[in-house]
């Protein structure tokens, strides 16, 4: 399964539109442009769908830009995904049973719809106020690493 460049370049611009912004002023499409890294045009074509999803507002004119609608510990990685992409399904059975003939005696079917429920709780775990948070990085590149090295270790004992 790959995310989107749409999807990655969303996360991303409300991840800069959470340190960035406040309930006061809302951040310049300008700016946004040059924190992100994401052009001008692309950027506007990025916040439709998440001004539709009531995760982002804007204002037109000389104070105009973006901001948040709702606290960024509110909001989670999946909501804006969804809102970008729609839902994250690794296997179209998986949400749609009458997508395949043999969905209800499958097998392999368990394994994608375990597989998609933890990414999705993957997704949903964790807000925009958590990426932000330069400590929650350090923990989860230490746990990542834990985590690796376990299964590692697992492996190898496996051989």
């Amino acid at each position: 399964m790959r995310i989107s460049t749409r999807g990655r370049y969303s996360l991303r611009l409300m991840l800069e539109l959470a340190r960035l912004s406040d309930a006061e002023a809302p951040v310049p499409v300008q700016e946004l442009a040059t924190w992100t890294g994401i052009s001008r045009r692309y950027l506007e074509q990025l916040m439709i769908p998440l001004r539709r999803a009531g995760l982002v507002r804007g204002r037109s004119g000389r104070a105009g830009g973006y901001a948040l609608t709702r606290d960024p510990a509110s909001i989670r990685v999946g909501d804006v995904l969804a809102s970008a992409i729609g839902p994250v399904t690794l296997v179209k059975c998986v949400d749609h049973e009458g997508a395949c003939a043999r969905a209800e005696r499958c097998e392999c079917r368990l394994v994608w719809t375990l597989l998609n429920d933890r990414v999705r709780d993957v997704l949903d775990e964790y807000s925009l106020a958590d990426l932000a948070d330069p400590g929650w990085r350090s923990r989860m590149q230490a746990e990542l690493q834990r985590r690796r090295a376990a299964r590692a270790s697992k492996n190898r004992g496996r051989a």
